[in-house]
């Protein structure tokens, strides 16, 4: 919009005036009559300059809206009122209200006199010094008046004199303050010396005749108390001025931060708002009464081309719309705004001289009307209303332009809509509006317009259509509202066109044949610069674009914004690199995408700019590219020739090295690489072939390459290929040529430093010839020796040129699939045929190892399951099936170790000789074939707790003829580790032998333990522990302990004792068929007679023992785990154990005859009653008491016997009945034992071997005798 004046254009805000602050301006806006006729406002009181009055300024600078309130209006609005503001330091000129009247003439003698001069503003068109006159419509002038000149409100700020508390000086100074004061007032106080109205919309003094409102500030460097009559002082000034306190009278204290100052100037300025728009609404109502009232006002001077009445309402329409802007009424300035359109096409173009002055000038006006009814649209939001109202003033001047005789095909029609789309654009962009913000950056992750990010929606394309539109009614793509790139596009088309229609300018032909508004003539339109303002509407639309993701118009834009530079490089050299950057950044985009035609024109502009930019490496390689035939068409003329691309090119100063990516750039060059077979074993040969071909121009010279580099990965060594002289060249095109065996290992030596940094070590080389011809294709064949088992695949082809002017590393990636999975045989220079691979991969080589033929054997001293705590020991035995020497290691592994357990040094035995462990492999050294086995014993500990192992034996050699490929042969055996004994435990009281102490003699019966009294009763308990072994190899046990731990119980504490046994201890003989139980006594006595708590027994079981197998072998010890052994509290007990008749009886008792005696306890303290019965039973008879009353004193005990005989139970063979087993039956004697103070019944529990607890009861084991 640069192209219309400023004033036009500028959106209205309230002038706001500051006198007295800040410094006077350096240059005043031009006004006619501005100095001549403008009423000065001046003081010869200084202006505010103290630090707090700087501050103050700096406040309400944050505030002004010179800059318009367009950008962000909704948030400014929201948060202070909008002025524009002015500060102008003491004095100040309004402008004039009337113009100077014209000289008078001598009238003939006779003659009447003249009558008085109606006199008008300096730019009204009545005025003859106007530039309006006689008959144009409104200037810019005018807008400038009340933008600039004319304020709404008019503010005079003041310090407060307090330098000295003299009342004397106060006074003088204060009324020097009155008095410059009312003088600035009397420019905007009522002609008529009535008395000033204290309202605050009221009207004002108009000596001036202006209705601006007047308000004062003043300032203080004191405060009330260091200053007391600042109050008084206050209020005699606001009365002598006849100013209102708030309103039109502000105080700034002393003292005041700047956060208070802000506050102030926020305050201040919504207090003058008000004001401000009852101003302009004032304005308003004069400009409607002058419309109302029907007449033209006469003139200063009569004319024959005098303004008419409808171009009066016109202006009048005009003004309304201002007003209303300046009020932010902008529904009510849009309908000014149109009605003043309406009357400018059907009224004043109409009557006034097409083509005339007068003509253009209406036709700016038409343009200015239309875009502040655009801007009113817009900030209403009605986008689709404003984008029709657009596109409506097109089709009115394109049809007011066809009629009037020029029409829309001249090169000024071209520069009106390339600058009617740049206002729209501009209109869009400095609105910020919500439609078309842009919250989210343009992002790679996005690959098409409409979609988002992380569930974002993208930026919007278009403003949808506003609610209060019809849904019938149809809206077409030209209706809506895009954002403002599209506008910018299209004013750089039509800035395009432009220059397209100047160049067609004749020398012969006039300017009057051409529509030149706001364009210049013929004669200077065709050197004009047009290309710097298409480039800045690109770059406009580039960025619009850019930000809403629309990738393909970005890049489209590009490629024209560099054609553009490439246009205007010839006068400037640095656009040659502008542009290359440009042309590098979409030839990588339409390369990925395809577009071969765009890419080729792109292409050839590289190459262009690349030679005048000095950018060798550009053009190089767009040439390369440009040689495929496949893709782009051969241009006539141009020499292909890539060793001579930089040939000539002075500008590259600098000899460029390339290294190009095959599938970054368009190539002419096909590889593809193939083995023979896709497996093959380590030490083997294998046959490979590489495939090059070229798809160059049929003109292009032969490509020769320096080098070429295969690279593989795995284990493949690099093979480079270096040229040499051609041989002669046949006619086929398609050759073969054999290296096998000419291919030979290459490496540098520690003390030679590499090439590069990315030189490999050691490589094959060969020599031979790598030129290529147009539409050749080269087979180079391999052969080589396999060393290392593993993957191997070609993966990269290096090209590699050494020209004069540039060296070049171009990289081709090999074809997964070998390209085509063809094979070539044949020999070379003779007849070739391919075949099919069968190959997935036939780039891709497995090397497996090479069968091993040495065979390792080993296995477990003993069979079965290997136990804890033992040493292992493991016979192995390796044998040499190769047909030579080979040196041999050998490696141990053990797989699934107790982690807990830290893993065991391994122990190597070679003759019954031990040596030293290793850390890593053990040397078996050079064995050679035919020979013995060579045999070595592993020994190592066990894990203290059962383990699934496994072991892994690794023989490691290289056959002495080929130390260069190792072989490798494993041995996996399973090695569980378990436990040696499974066990079963039972704890169950006894009868202690030993009599009870006396209850009235305790002291005899007291012991000693540990050097503490020990006076409790002593009980006494079996542990019985079943054995049998888990494994398959028998065990045999020589020696058992069960060492006491802990013994925890309440009291005092208790003491326990294992009593050893009888008879010595003999071997045990463990295997899985026969449980093995180990019987262990222990007695447990408290230290004192009144504890009766519950006690516990820790224990554990420690067996040494050794395998039956190995008899001599060491003792292997084995700690089992014991369940806590709980022991109930002192209480009342009976106990039943059975009593063998003794060896030395006179008369044996019968055999079906069984003693038990029950044995009644009482550890208490108390006197205990129990009745004791016997209930009958059908298994047997019995002879005792069968009903007894026991009385029992304070720890004592009494025993019953009684002698049971058993009846025979007659059977059938096969039969068994309930409690029989093998060898005998349980019986059930049933003994009831109450006590008859409590009436509890006494549970019987088993005292001895043979008596057990089952559901029933008490169970006793008699044997039967046959």
């Amino acid at each position: 919009m640069d192209a219309y004046p400023t004033e036009f254009i500028t959106h209205e805000t309230p002038l706001l005036i500051l006198s007295g602050l800040g410094e006077p301006e350096a240059q005043t806006p031009a006004y006619p009559l501005l100095e001549e006729g403008g009423f000065k406002t001046s003081s010869e009181l200084p202006p505010v300059t103290t630090s707090a009055s700087v501050q103050l300024l700096e406040c309400f600078q944050r505030f002004d809206a010179s800059s318009g309130v367009w950008s962000g209006r909704a948030e400014r609005l929201a948060k202070s009122p909008a002025f524009r503001i002015r500060a102008i330091g003491r004095n100040y000129t309004l402008p004039p209200r009337k113009a100077v009247p014209p000289a008078p003439e001598d009238p003939p003698l006779g003659a009447d006199i003249p009558p008085t001069r109606a006199l008008h503003s300096p730019i009204s068109p009545l005025s003859p010094d106007s530039p309006l006159y006689p008959d144009g419509v409104i200037s810019n002038l005018w807008l400038r008046k009340h933008q600039l000149l004319l304020p709404s409100v008019f503010v005079c700020f003041h310090e407060l004199y307090t330098e000295t508390n003299d009342e004397n000086i106060q006074n003088l100074r204060d009324n020097e303050l009155v008095a410059s004061i009312n003088a600035a007032k009397k420019h905007f106080s009522p002609s008529t010396g009535s008395t000033i109205s204290a309202s605050i919309g009221g009207d004002e003094i108009r000596s001036s005749g202006y209705r601006s409102k007047f308000a004062v500030v003043l300032m203080s460097d004191k405060s009330i108390l260091s200053s007391p009559r600042i109050d008084d002082r206050l209020s005699y000034i606001k009365r002598s001025t006849n100013l209102i306190a708030n309103a039109t009278f502000f105080f700034v204290p002393a003292n005041s931060s700047v956060v208070e100052l802000q506050q102030f100037a926020l305050s201040f300025l919504s207090t003058l708002y008000p004001l401000a728009i009852e101003y302009y609404r004032d304005l308003s109502k004069h400009s409607r009464r002058k419309r109302n009232k029907g007449s033209v006002p006469p003139p200063t001077i009569p004319s024959s081309r005098a303004l008419s009445q409808q171009a009066w309402n016109l202006r009048y329409e005009f003004k309304l719309g201002i007003f209303a802007e300046f009020r932010q009424e902008m529904d009510t300035a849009a309908r000014n705004y149109e009605t003043a359109y309406e009357k400018l096409l059907t009224e004043v173009f109409e009557t006034t001289t097409s083509w005339s002055d007068r003509w253009t000038q209406a036709r700016l006006l038409a343009d200015i009307t239309v875009l502040r009814l655009i801007r009113c649209h817009l900030w209403g939001e009605q986008y689709t209303a404003a984008k029709r109202r657009w596109s409506a003033h097109v089709a009115h001047m394109t049809n007011m332009l066809n009629r009037k005789g020029r029409g829309t095909e001249t090169y000024g029609f071209a520069a009106w809509m390339s600058r009617w789309n740049k206002c729209l654009g501009e209109l869009i962009q400095s609105g910020s509006f919500p439609v078309f913000s842009v919250s989210v950056p343009a992002s790679p992750r996005t690959p098409m317009l409409g979609v988002g990010i992380d569930g974002i929606d993208p930026p919007a394309i278009y403003a949808p259509p506003e609610k209060q539109i019809s849904v019938s009614e149809r809206i077409g793509p030209q209706d809506l509202l895009h954002h403002a790139g599209f506008y910018y596009l299209k004013a750089a088309e039509f800035m395009s066109l432009r220059v397209r229609r100047a160049k067609r300018i004749s020398v012969s032909d006039s300017a009057d044949s051409y529509d030149l508004y706001l364009c210049p003539p013929p004669q200077e339109e065709g050197t004009a610069d047009h290309n710097s303002s298409q480039l800045s509407l690109l770059s406009l639309a580039r960025q619009e674009f850019h930000s809403r993701q629309q990738k393909r118009m970005v890049d489209s834009i590009t490629l024209q914004i560099a054609k553009l530079k490439i246009a205007k490089a010839p006068q400037d050299e640095s656009l040659w690199g502008e542009a290359l950057k440009d042309l590098r950044t979409v030839a990588r985009i339409y390369r990925k995408e395809g577009w071969w035609e765009v890419l080729e024109d792109v292409l050839w502009n590289i190459v262009q700019c690349g030679r005048n930019a000095g950018e060798g490496g550009s053009v190089v390689i767009a040439e390369l590219e440009l040689t495929c035939s496949s893709v782009f068409k051969e241009r006539r003329g141009w020499r292909y020739d890539l060793s001579r691309t930089l040939e000539g090119v002075k500008t590259v100063k600098v000899k460029p090295t390339l290294v190009v990516r095959g599938g970054d750039v368009v190539s002419f060059l096909t590889a593809s690489y193939s083995f023979e077979t896709p497996n093959v074993h380590a030490g083997d040969s294998i046959i490979s072939q590489l495939v090059i071909s070229s798809d160059a121009h049929a003109s292009a010279a032969p490509i020769v390459f320096s080098e070429l580099k295969i690279t593989y990965e795995g284990n493949l060594r690099t093979t480079l290929l270096r040229h040499t002289s051609p041989s002669p060249r046949s006619d086929s095109k398609i050759n073969k040529i054999n290296l096998r065996g000419k291919v030979q290992e290459q490496s540098h030596s520690p003390d030679e430093p590499l090439p590069s940094p990315t030189s490999i070590k050691s490589f094959l080389v060969a020599n031979t010839d790598l030129s290529l011809a147009p539409g050749e294709t080269k087979i180079y064949e391999f052969s080589s020796i396999l060393r290392e088992a593993g993957d191997a695949k070609a993966i990269c082809a290096t090209f590699v040129m050494y020209t004069e002017g540039f060296e070049l590393d171009y990289m081709v990636m090999l074809d997964t699939d070998g390209g085509s999975g063809i094979w070539w045989s044949g020999e070379e220079g003779g007849p070739l045929k391919k075949k099919p691979l069968r190959a997935k991969e036939p780039g891709a080589l497995t090397i497996m190892p090479r069968p091993p033929k040495i065979e390792v054997m080993a296995k477990s001293a003993v069979e079965g399951e290997l136990y804890v705590n033992e040493i292992v020991k493991i016979e192995l035995a390796v044998e040499n099936g190769e047909e030579e020497d080979a040196i041999v290691d050998v490696g141990l592994r053990i797989l699934g170790w107790p982690v807990d357990d830290d893993l065991p040094s391994v122990t190597w035995i070679s003759d019954g000789v031990e040596e030293p462990a290793t850390a890593s492999l053990y040397p078996l050294g050079k064995l050679s074939p035919s020979t013995p086995p060579t045999k070595r014993t592993i020994c190592f500990p066990s894990p203290s707790r059962p383990a699934d192992c496994a072991i892994e034996i690794t023989a490691h050699y290289h056959l002495v003829s080929d130390p260069d490929t190792p072989i490798h042969k494993n041995i996996m055996a399973e090695m569980p580790i378990v436990n040696p004994f499974s066990t079963a435990f039972d704890f169950s009281p006894r009868v202690h032998p030993d009599p009870w102490p006396d209850y009235f003699s305790l002291e005899e019966g007291t012991g000693w333990e540990n050097g503490k009294r020990v006076l409790g009763i002593t009980q006494q308990w079996c542990l019985t522990v079943t054995l049998c072994t888990t494994g398959g190899g028998a065990v045999v046990v020589e020696n058992w302990q069960l060492p006491i731990h802990a013994v925890e119980s309440g009291g005092e504490g208790s003491v326990c004792r294992v009593i050893p046994g009888e008879a010595p201890k003999e071997s045990l003989l463990l295997d899985q068929v026969k449980p093995t139980s180990l019987p262990f006594t222990l007695d447990i006595q408290k230290r004192s007679l009144e504890d009766r708590s519950a006690a516990s027994i820790d224990v554990t079981l420690v067996l040494h023992w050794h395998r039956n197998s190995l008899p001599s072998a060491p003792l292997n010890t084995t700690t089992l785990t014991v369940p806590r052994l709980p022991v109930p509290p002192s209480e009342p007990r009976v106990l039943a154990a059975v009593i063998h008749p003794s060896p030395t009886l006179t008369q044996p008792l019968p055999p079906n005859t069984l003693t038990i005696r029950y044995t009644l306890e009482n550890p208490t303290n108390y006197f205990l009653t129990f009745n004791v019965l016997m209930e009958a039973n059908e298994a047997f008879a019995f002879s005792g008491p069968k009903q007894i009353l026991v009385q029992l004193l304070p720890s004592s005990r009494a025993e019953i016997e009684y002698r049971l005989f058993v009846f025979p139970v007659p059977r059938e063979k096969g039969v068994r009945f309930e409690g029989e087993e093998e060898g005998g039956r349980w019986i059930k004697p049933g003994l009831r034992v109450v006590d008859r103070y409590f009436n509890k019944m006494l549970r019987v529990s088993p005292g001895s071997e043979g008596v057990g607890v089952g559901k029933a009861g008490l169970m006793v084991w008699f044997k039967e005798v046959e």
